[in-house]
């Protein structure tokens, strides 16, 4: 397999709206440029350009394609005194450039995009990036903000964004926005943020026509603070965000937290093993043997004989992250604060625990000691409610449980089209695998036995 794929450039210039070509023989053709595989594009994208022609850029959609030609790339050249022809360009109208290099689908989304249609997402829209900068700073009351140049972008797709913003002196700024389906992340931030302000990014303000919201940068992800002292820092700080949390959890399903309660995820175990079963059928790999449908079944029982158990434990609910890892939690210099809530649930508190000891324990440096110390760290936050015995319970249940619970997550893939994704098939079957481990795990047995 390559692992390259060449994106198509359609570089906007603002002002007079047209595009830049290589234009030969009286035909337009968009330039290219290969993106790794396996990397964010966009990000990608704007550094290359940034490298290659000394240019700010913003951009505004990709669009997919089946042929040869690959994505096509929608950009706004941000810099207005390019001097674009050194670089053998030339101003064109859409009209202007040749099939092979923009498909008849595409033209018109330019199109649209030129004239500015009333229908469009907002950040497929010509200047959102200035009117953002010009929101952010009638929004910050403290300190007038300068913006510098930089302007880091990591994805784009119309009614999605994530930028960082760089000002001059004072923080940088993030601009996130979430269309559908991930729209629900608006609401839980803000009711986040007005509970739990001391374990979240400053939120600056929001911008519901956008489904969006800028926070203050905060650091850097844990990714770059592997030692001890940072990981025990994020498990107290995520005890405690969970602690304080199980007094809102109506106000948290109200703002759009998944619902991970034991008693539901239970009631919804049948139709997953159900799908694994389907996922398994349709396994065409031999490196590995598929889970048959009786141990699959077994498997099924133990699920619901776990959730059973772990709600006789009668711990409280609280607080889930279902995408925790050490990319969503930031280091500011003192505290540890929490970023990225789509997959926010409430439900079973040591569930997202086991997610990031999971996360923790594949990182490079880290020792079975360290992973001892942070269960311990985590154990005595909870002993003030929660009796001991209970919590060793609930740890040697929760291994199984936390895979069940993060490949169901809201559940609304199960109904959707997106089931019968193969990829996301592969990633079942893997966690399935998974399951089947944790359930022949002796401390999982044994728990269930007492």
């Amino acid at each position: 397999m390559d692992d390259y794929v060449d994106y198509r450039l359609a570089l906007i210039l603002p002002r007079n709206r047209q595009l830049l070509a290589i234009v030969a023989r009286g035909v337009g053709s968009l330039p290219s440029m290969g993106v790794p595989r396996w990397s964010r594009p966009v990000a990608h994208l704007t550094h290359r350009i940034k490298e290659k022609w000394n240019i700010q850029t913003i951009v505004l959609d990709v669009l997919p394609s089946n042929s040869p030609s690959g994505p096509c790339a929608i950009i706004e050249v941000l810099t207005p005194a390019w001097r674009f022809a050194d670089e053998g360009f030339t101003p064109v109208d859409p009209y202007h450039i040749d099939a092979a290099s923009l498909g008849d689908a595409e033209r018109l989304r330019l199109i649209s995009i030129f004239r500015d249609d009333e229908t469009l997402p907002p950040f497929s829209r010509i200047g959102w990036v200035e009117e953002a900068k010009l929101w952010i700073q009638a929004s910050v009351c403290d300190h007038a903000v300068v913006f510098n140049e930089e302007i880091v972008q990591f994805n784009a797709c119309g009614s999605f964004a994530l930028v960082r913003f760089g000002a001059r002196r004072g923080p940088a700024y993030w601009l996130k926005a979430a269309g559908v389906p991930n729209s629900h992340e608006f609401a839980i931030t803000q009711t986040l943020s007005e509970h739990f302000q001391q374990h979240l990014p400053h939120l600056v303000a929001m911008r519901e026509d956008w489904t969006a919201w800028v926070m203050e940068d905060a650091g850097l992800s844990l990714h770059n603070f592997i030692t001890l002292p940072h990981l025990e820092q994020a498990t107290i700080s995520l005890a405690e965000l969970q602690i304080g949390s199980t007094e809102h959890l109506e106000e948290l399903l109200s703002a759009g937290c998944g619902n991970q309660m034991l008693g539901y995820l239970d009631s919804q175990l049948d139709e997953l093993i159900e799908y694994l079963d389907e996922a398994m059928r349709r396994q065409i790999s031999t490196k590995v043997s598929p889970l048959g449908n009786r141990r699959l079944a077994e498997m099924r029982g133990i699920l619901h004989a776990a959730c059973a158990k772990m709600e006789d434990l009668a711990i409280p609910n609280s607080l889930t992250h279902n995408d925790i890892n050490p990319e969503n939690i930031l280091w500011d210099g003192c505290r540890c604060l929490f970023i990225d809530w789509s997959e926010a649930c409430v439900g079973n508190p040591f569930l997202t625990f086991q997610l990031l000891s999971v996360h923790v324990g594949r990182l490079s440096g880290v020792t079975p000691a360290w992973a001892s110390r942070l269960n311990a760290v985590y154990r005595q936050r909870w002993l003030g409610r929660i009796q001991e015995a209970k919590i060793d319970c609930a740890l040697a249940l929760v291994p199984l449980l936390a895979i069940a619970s993060h490949l169901y997550g809201r559940g609304t893939w199960l109904r959707s089209p997106r089931r019968a994704d193969p990829d996301l098939q592969s990633y079942a079957r893997s966690l399935a695998r998974h399951m089947d481990r944790e359930a022949r795990s002796p401390q999982l047995l044994e728990a269930l036995c007492q």
